[in-house]
This record gives C-alpha cells, structure tokens and sequence, in this order.
C-alpha cells in the first residue's frame, strides 16, 4: 500500500500552499503535495528511520516497554549529538529522493551498535540519554532529508503515523523544520 499513499495525500491535502505530509512510522517517509494537488508534481521518498530505532532501544534498554510512551523516557534524557553526527553521515542520508530504506539498515544489529556508540562517546551516558539520541535521530533526519532535497516552498508540515503519538519527538521536529509550521 505505501506506493499509493502519496496519490491519496494530493487528493485529501492539496491545499493553499506547499505540504510535506511527514509518516513516522517504523520508517520515516514525506510526500510533497503542491497546492493544487497535481499529481505530476507529487514527490515522495523515505527520510530515514522513524520509530523503528527508538523502540528497538527502548525494548533493549527497557524490556517491560514496547515503545517510549509520549516520549516520557526520552524527555528526561540529553541527545549525545557526536553520535547522531556520526549517524547521519552515512550514505543513505546523502543519496537523491527516490530512495527508500527499512529494518534491512536499521536492524538488531544496528541497533546494539547505536547503544554500545552512545555508551562509548559518553561513558556515564543513563538510558534516557541513549533513548533521548534515538529520538533526535529521528527528528534530525527528517529536517537533514527537508533542507538537502525539499527545494519546493513548504509552509506546512502535517505529521503522521505511531511516531506523531510521541511528543518529545514531535517536540524535536518541530524545533528542527523551525520556522514551518508542523502539526498532527
């Protein structure tokens, strides 16, 4: 279903201006709507990780949770940034749209690789500093996908998905596409 997602965001969400529908599912992936809702104009491309990253973390680190509800366990943490830096600069994020990606790149293995990096980086890193990461990863990843590939004038960016749930997360992307308006 995910390759007819982006026709059905042009009919429902074409509007006054430029709108990047943002999913944060397991995957993170954004359509780009025009105004008038022209097909032809329509892009769409997966920006990176979601919440597959986050919870794999979460349940690793926390294994009576399935996932970080609201962003609770996040929130009381500090992002390691020398980590996320480091996530971002592999080849993935760097590629042109169309691109797509999945649990192929953002395994168990992964995963353990992620939280051994926090631990090394910061050696008195707690858990929520490690699931804090995982969650501006994420947000960071979208706004690294908006700012190299989004060249249309996008005033509005609608979130969607089990991610938009999280509100530390929704919090961290927002403040990075600051100043585009970002809602649910």
């Amino acid at each position: 279903g995910a390759p007819l997602v982006p026709i059905a965001d042009a009919l429902l969400f074409a509007g006054d201006g430029w709108r990047a529908l943002q999913n944060v599912g397991g995957i993170g992936n954004v359509t780009i709507v025009p105004p008038d809702g022209t097909l032809a104009s329509v892009r769409a491309f997966d920006t990176g990780p979601g919440v597959t990253v986050i919870d794999a973390v979460v349940r690793r680190l926390a294994p009576s949770m399935r996932y970080d509800e609201d962003g609770r366990l996040a929130a009381r943490g500090t992002p390691i940034a020398e980590v996320i830096d480091e996530l971002l600069a592999h080849p993935y994020f760097a590629a042109e749209p169309p691109k797509s990606t999945g649990r192929e790149l953002f395994d168990e293995a992964y995963v353990a690789r992620f939280i051994e990096r926090c631990r090394e980086v910061r050696r008195d890193a707690s858990d929520e500093d490690v699931i804090a990461t995982a969650t501006a990863f994420t947000a960071r990843s979208i706004a690294d996908a908006y700012r190299r590939f989004l060249p249309e004038p996008v005033t509005e960016v609608l979130l969607s998905g089990g991610g938009a749930k999280n509100g530390t997360l929704r919090t961290m992307i927002a403040e990075q596409l600051a100043p585009l308006a970002v809602r649910t």
